[in-house]
């Protein structure tokens, strides 16, 4: 937990994990906008995905409170894992901050 964000870890391959951010409430839209500013953004309110180069891609269901991170290859799994936990940290900045 980081938070109200629950991480979970799926295993992925022998180079990485995938991680999943779940909170138990929809995903506040600042979310959209911070993100928007890491990478590319697609998609729609209702599902986006955003392409942050070197890091990761991150598919979002705000509605469903679930993000979905799929770390780049060429990092090294302990650096894939800082960036899921950070994000999971910005999340949950986010859903504090939304419900006063």
């Amino acid at each position: 937990m980081v938070g109200c964000v629950r991480v979970l870890v799926r295993y992925g391959c022998v180079r990485r994990d995938q991680y999943e951010l779940l909170t138990p409430h929809a995903l506040p839209a600042a979310l959209r906008q911070q993100l928007a500013h890491q990478g590319t953004l697609r998609g729609s309110d209702v599902l986006y995905t955003v392409d942050v180069p070197a890091k990761h891609q991150i598919t979002v269901a705000p509605a469903k409170g679930r993000i979905v991170v799929m770390p780049r290859l060429q990092l090294e799994r302990a650096a894939q894992r800082q960036h899921a936990l950070a994000l999971a940290a910005l999340v949950s900045e986010l859903c504090q901050q939304d419900r006063g």
